[in-house]
C-alpha cells in the first residue's frame, strides 16, 4: 500500500480514475469494513484501485486541544490494517487551520478534483466537510455530477438484535465503540471492531514495586488511546518488531495504583510465565475481558491475594 502526505503529481498518476474513501477510519470497525468491501466490488468492477482520504490529528481533536486520549487506533496502526483489508493507498492530509477554514468547494476543487481526481467517493450520508462543516453529502453529490465523478452513499451498519439487545447501540460507530471500553465492555466492544481493542506503546520503567512483590509488570503509558475503565482484564500480548511473534497471556491493570497513592494513569501488565528484560520494547496489549474494578487494598498483602485471584480468573478465561 502506498502513502501519500502530499499531493503532487506522483500521488495524481497513482490516484487518479481510483476509488476513494473518505473518512478517519477510527477501529476500522465493521461499519468501516463494510464500506470497504462496497468500495472493493466498485474497483474490482472497473479494474481500479481503492484508496482512503485520512486527516492527522483527527479533526475532533485539533478541534478540541483538551481531549487527551480517545483514539481506538493510532495512525500507523490504522494503515497496517487498511493494507491488510487490500486497500491501494492511503492519503493522509494534514489537519491544519488551513484545511479547516477551506470551503466545501474548494475542498472538492483543490483537494478532491485536482489533488487526485478519483472516479467514485464512498461516503456516509451523515458526511460534514468544509469551514464550519458547512459541506454535506448532497453538497458533494452536486459538486460530482457537475465534475464527472460518483458519490456513492453509504448507510450506516446496523447491528445486530443480539448486540442491540446487549448494549442499546444500534449501529457500529467509532464513538459507540469508545463508550463501550470506557465502561470496562471490551468483550462487546470486541464484537463491534472484528478483533479485541489493543493498546501498542514502549514499556517504560516504573517503580519495580511489582518485582518486589512477585508480580513484575511491564509499565505502559496509553498515550493517544482512548482509556478503558480503571481495572484489571485478562489480556494477551504480542512484541512487535519481533521476528518469532508469539503470544503471551497475562492480566493488566489499568488505574492511578490508589493503594500506593499514586495519580498517574498507567497500563501495568503481569505476563504469565515470563521473565525477560523488556524495557523500551514495543509491546501490543490485547484486551479480552474485564475482571474487577480498580480499588484501595489495605496493604501489600491484601493486594498480593487479590492478584493470586485475578492470575486465576484470568487464566480461565484465556485458555
Amino acid at each position: 500500500m502506498k502513502v501519500f502526505k502530499s499531493l503532487n503529481r506522483r500521488s495524481l498518476n497513482y490516484t487518479k480514475n481510483s476509488v476513494l474513501i473518505i473518512g478517519n477510519l477510527d477501529g476500522v470497525h465493521k461499519g468501516h469494513q463494510s464500506i470497504i468491501n462496497s468500495a472493493k466490488k466498485i474497483a474490482n468492477k472497473q479494474k481500479t484501485k481503492i484508496g482512503v482520504l485520512l486527516f492527522d490529528p483527527h479533526p475532533r481533536k485539533y478541534f478540541n486541544k483538551n481531549i487527551k486520549s480517545f483514539l481506538l487506533t493510532e495512525l500507523n496502526e490504522r494503515l497496517e490494517i487498511l493494507k491488510s483489508y487490500g486497500i491501494d493507498y492511503a492519503i493522509i492530509i494534514k489537519f491544519n487551520k488551513r484545511i479547516s477554514s477551506m470551503t466545501p468547494y474548494d475542498f472538492c476543487k483543490k483537494i478532491l478534483l485536482r489533488g487526485i481526481s478519483m472516479k467514485y467517493i464512498l461516503v456516509g450520508k451523515n458526511f460534514k466537510f468544509g469551514n464550519k462543516r458547512s459541506g454535506d453529502y448532497k453538497f458533494l453529490l452536486n459538486f460530482g455530477k457537475e465534475n464527472q465523478f460518483y458519490v456513492n452513499p453509504v448507510k450506516l451498519l446496523k447491528t445486530s438484535n443480539h448486540l442491540f439487545n446487549k448494549t442499546k447501540m444500534k449501529i457500529y460507530s467509532s464513538t459507540n465503540i469508545r463508550k463501550l471500553i470506557s465502561n470496562g465492555n471490551v468483550r462487546l466492544a470486541k464484537n463491534f471492531l472484528g478483533n479485541n481493542f489493543s493498546i501498542t506503546s514502549k514499556v517504560i520503567k516504573g517503580d519495580q514495586r511489582g518485582r518486589k512483590i512477585g508480580v513484575p509488570t511491564a509499565n505502559l503509558n496509553i498515550n493517544e488511546y482512548v482509556a478503558p475503565k480503571y481495572g484489571v482484564y485478562a489480556i494477551e500480548a504480542s512484541f512487535l518488531k519481533n521476528s518469532k511473534k508469539r503470544t503471551l497471556k497475562g492480566i493488566a491493570n489499568f488505574g492511578i495504583r490508589p493503594t500506593f497513592h499514586k495519580n498517574t494513569e498507567i497500563l501495568e501488565v503481569h505476563l504469565f510465565r515470563f521473565k525477560l528484560n523488556i524495557y523500551n520494547s514495543l509491546l501490543k496489549v490485547d484486551f479480552v475481558e474485564f475482571i474487577r474494578h480498580e480499588k484501595k487494598f489495605s496493604g501489600v498483602e491484601a493486594l498480593k491475594k487479590q492478584l493470586k485471584s485475578d492470575i486465576s480468573k484470568a487464566q480461565k478465561i484465556l485458555n
